[in-house]
């Protein structure tokens, strides 16, 4: 499986962990990169005293690469890029939103004159362009049925393609990939590799609660739901009591109104379920569609075994296949 992405990140498979906000701390990171490949902690929301922390704790627990992700409209991100800076962070998942895209060639430019090698999240072909332009090594790409936050509304299948045409850089499937046959169809849509986020939610190393990993396993196809869409703030969580709720203000209410209700009824939603274990009422469970074929919880070692595994033999298998 090694490839570009693999020379590039210096890892042994193309397989990224996703970075996720209460999940993805140091111990899961460490345990992906350790399994050879690429652990992203999702602590770009983090006070700076916590980012400092779990970047600290990271490299006890590996010597192999990882990263972090950088959210440049985050207030205090300049606080964080200079721990990233300090602590020498080796790869950096550089997030935006499309009113900042000013901002990346300052956030590039520092963090490549440091040698961090960057990985830039996109939802479209636009923002793969802009991405590229400002001096990302690597495109991850997001379509719309990955979990948590969409920036945009085009499926995997159709998104890929469209980003792999659009530059000249690896790029990254970053939604819809549970287990091996995502690989293969990610590789076989122009994809160098893949991001994983759900399926990791329920590795033994993801301190989410119990309750949280429990509603993922017991979820079927048609489960996830998009709430905030009509406020530009569109997220992909299991459907519950607090997402009728949103969707509810969502009809009875637009603009700033509607903006502003969810913002107080969702105020700490993903704490709630994911370290509280409320996954019902006020916690969100944030997961992709791909959440209804995930049944189980192993360690990170047997779920990257099992994907290396299972997508040596898809391919095999594929080898038996011509239009002869």
């Amino acid at each position: 499986m090694k490839n570009k992405v693999c020379d590039i990140l210096g890892i042994q498979y193309p397989i990224l962990q996703g970075p996720m906000a209460w999940a993805s701390d140091s111990r899961l990171a460490a345990a992906v990169s350790n399994a050879g490949g690429l652990g992203i902690m999702g602590i770009g929301f983090s006070p700076v005293e916590i980012f400092k922390a779990e970047i600290k704790k990271v490299k006890e627990l590996t010597d192999k690469p990882y990263g972090c992700n950088l959210i440049t409209a985050v207030p205090y991100a300049d606080e964080l890029l200079d721990v990233i800076l300090e602590e020498k962070v080796p790869v950096v998942e550089l997030e935006t939103m499309r009113e900042f895209y000013h901002t990346l060639p300052e956030y590039t430019k520092k963090l490549k004159n440091a040698g961090v090698i960057l990985i830039g999240k996109t939802a479209s072909v636009e923002d793969a362009v802009v991405f590229e332009k400002a001096g990302v090594d690597i495109i991850s790409v997001k379509g719309a049925d990955g979990g948590g936050h969409i920036y945009g509304f085009t499926g995997t299948f159709s998104l890929i393609p469209q980003v792999v045409d659009a530059v000249n850089i690896p790029v990254v499937n970053s939604s819809g990939v549970g287990d091996a046959r995502g690989i293969a169809a990610s590789f076989m849509l122009g994809a160098d590799g893949v991001e994983i986020g759900s399926r990791f939610l329920l590795a033994d190393e993801c301190n989410v609660h119990d309750n949280y990993k429990k509603a993922i396993i017991e979820s079927k196809e048609g489960d996830t739901a998009i709430t905030g869409a009509s406020v530009g703030d569109a997220v992909r969580g299991l459907a519950n009591n607090l997402t009728e709720k949103v969707l509810k203000i969502e009809k009875q209410y637009e603009g700033k109104e509607a903006a502003e209700k969810i913002q107080e009824l969702c105020s700490g939603c993903l704490r709630k379920a994911a370290v509280n274990g409320d996954v019902m009422e006020e916690g969100t469970v944030v997961v992709g569609q791909i959440a209804g074929s995930l049944n189980k919880r192993e360690s990170v070692e047997m779920i990257m075994k099992e994907l290396v595994t299972q997508y040596e033999a898809i391919i095999a298998n594929l080898l038996k296949y011509n239009f002869q």
